[in-house]
């Protein structure tokens, strides 16, 4: 079964490093979904989402329509993160 990963950047300071980090330690099933503040595209559907999640700060990231702690992902403890998410959903 895939997991769902939103990734919510503006691609400054650990944006693109948050999404290469979440990439490489996503699931093979995992769908990555990126939405960039800067890309004209993505600027409603961010908003409706992330107002939604109660996010309020970029970069952010959920798993399956639960916010991450982002803090721990840019303290290095993605790994582990990711594999308990994906291990008890």
């Amino acid at each position: 079964m895939s997991k769902n990963i939103e990734i919510f950047t503006d691609r400054l300071k650990f944006g693109d490093e948050i999404i290469n980090k979440v990439s490489e330690y996503a699931c093979s099933k995992c769908v990555i979904t990126v939405y960039d503040i800067n890309n004209a595209d993505d600027t409603n559907e961010m908003h409706i989402k992330t107002n939604a999640y109660g996010i309020n700060k970029l970069p952010a990231v959920t798993f399956d329509g639960k916010v991450v702690n982002i803090e721990m992902l840019k303290g290095g403890h993605i790994r582990n993160i990711f594999q308990h998410l994906i291990g008890r959903s």
